[in-house]
């Protein structure tokens, strides 16, 4: 499991494209369900009840962040891998 890779710099700063991702797209960051929100799932299992459910809540708020780059309605990630579909995942503009 490769750990995602940080960019945060201003836009203007930012590589143009990832690896094989078409250029005039825009760099900004998407969540997901990584180590933090399983870790909040663990603790809210503890907290409620192991059976409850309720810590498969952590996932409808995914604490983990990663860069990522939106072209054409798609997003990549920074190795140029094609991730989602921009109207699939929600994407934060830098």
């Amino acid at each position: 499991n490769m750990s995602p890779t940080k960019i945060h710099a201003k836009q203007g700063n930012m590589p143009r494209a990832p690896p094989g991702a078409p250029k005039g797209g825009q760099w900004g960051c998407i969540k997901y369900g990584g180590d933090k929100t399983a870790c909040l799932c663990v603790i809210l299992c503890l907290l409620t009840g192991i059976f409850s459910g309720c810590g498969m809540c952590a996932y409808l708020c995914p604490q983990d962040e990663k860069d990522a780059y939106k072209v054409n309605g798609q997003i990549y990630d920074v190795h140029g891998k094609k991730i989602a579909r921009a109207k699939d995942i929600e994407f934060y503009p830098y």
